[in-house]
């Protein structure tokens, strides 16, 4: 009788829904996602920095949501740091760079965490006169995670953001048309400034203490949100917040993608239909998220990573202006150099530093030459 209660035992442990079994390795001093908020299309946009109205939380509940990823080496960490806590976020991605590290949004999904989107490359839809742009904007951001999560569609939601909150009437309805529900902010951590780290995690707690919850806004792809976000979570935890994960109500996503309009401008469309194939090839391998080991060198927006030398206007939560060039910077060692020439040479590479812009005749230095890699 003992080993068939062992038995009995052993079999519900085994068979515990995900969050219940995440919450028990954690333990009772995790944060811990307090519950799981459905939010429906009908709910209408929400955030009361752009629409005087938020999500229906309670007093000390919270929104944890992060924007301009993915980009590998931070939102990575990121990604540690909750589920250290066994806290889900809302991830409000870039199909740009979707299409460029896929693994990572891949990882980002298979960990419990809700996908949204955040356009295509960070225009400020409210600056463009173009409706096409408008539109190829919106719909390249959500085709490019539709592309990567095909297999695990429930993590993609209709939730979109607008690049620095900047919205109108227009851009509104278009939304609305598109079966998207527009994600607003409620307490911004500023974390896009030039400001330390210890400056965000005050304001990200000050202003959540005047505001008693709401949805927070970060970026997976700033150090300095990767440098507070374990103590951001711990200090939550002490002063007795609860994180809500928020998910998109059943069939809302499959709305969303019937309405989809493909984009038709040509570098958005290559960009996507190499995508396509490529994660056509990743699911003939049936390979794991971390099968992918090595990125490809890419251009990348200044404002993924430094600030604008020109004050962003009013109500801007982060820049997307120039290009800098990101460059692999390779430290195989032995072992991977006696592979050979080719992946062998990449084999162990350690990450990589944001050369900047330069004119073309300047080139590339070498780390070397460069005194070392980057303070972040």
């Amino acid at each position: 009788m003992r080993c068939f209660r062992l038995l009995l035992l052993l079999s519900g442990i085994l068979c515990l829904p995900p969050a219940l079994a995440a919450a028990q390795e954690c333990g009772p001093e995790a944060l811990g996602t307090a519950r799981t908020l459905e939010v429906p299309f009908t709910q209408g946009p929400v955030g009361t920095a752009s629409y005087g109205r938020s999500l229906p939380l309670a007093r000390g509940e919270v929104v944890l949501t992060f924007d301009d990823g993915p980009l590998p080496r931070r939102t990575n960490a990121v990604l540690a740091a909750l589920k250290a806590e066994c806290v889900k976020a809302t991830f409000f991605v870039i199909g740009s760079l979707v299409a460029q590290f896929p693994d990572t949004l891949r990882r980002t999904a298979a960990e419990g965490h809700t996908i949204a989107t955040h356009t295509w490359s960070h225009r400020y839809l409210n600056r463009v006169d173009s409706p096409q742009v408008r539109r190829d904007q919106i719909n390249g951001g959500l085709e490019a995670a539709r592309t990567v999560l095909a297999d695990d569609e429930t993590a993609l939601s209709p939730f979109f953001r607008f690049p620095g909150l900047g919205h109108n009437a227009a851009l509104d309805r278009y939304a609305a048309a598109q079966r998207l529900v527009p994600f607003s902010v409620d307490v911004d951590g500023d974390d896009w400034k030039r400001i330390t780290p210890a400056a965000v995690m005050d304001r990200v707690m000050r202003r959540l203490d005047a505001a008693g919850r709401g949805i927070i806004l970060l970026h997976d792809i700033q150090p300095r949100t990767v440098a507070i976000l374990p103590e951001l979570l711990r200090r939550l935890k002490a002063r007795g917040y609860r994180v809500v994960h928020v998910v998109p109500a059943q069939g809302d996503t499959r709305a969303a993608l019937a309405a989809l309009d493909a984009p038709q401008g040509k570098p958005i469309r290559l960009a996507l239909d190499r995508l396509g194939a490529r994660m056509a090839s990743f699911r003939v391998a049936a390979r794991p998220p971390e099968a992918f080991a090595v990125e490809a060198p890419v251009l990348l927006r200044t404002g993924l990573f430094e600030e604008s030398p020109e004050p962003p206007p009013a109500g801007d939560q982060s820049r997307s202006i120039g290009e800098v060039r990101v460059a692999l910077v390779a430290d195989p060692g032995p072992a991977a150099r006696a592979l050979g020439p080719g992946l062998g040479s990449l084999a162990g590479w350690r990450g990589f530093v944001v050369i900047g812009t330069a004119p073309k005749s300047a080139g590339f230095r070498a780390l070397a030459e460069a005194g070392g890699p980057p303070a972040r």
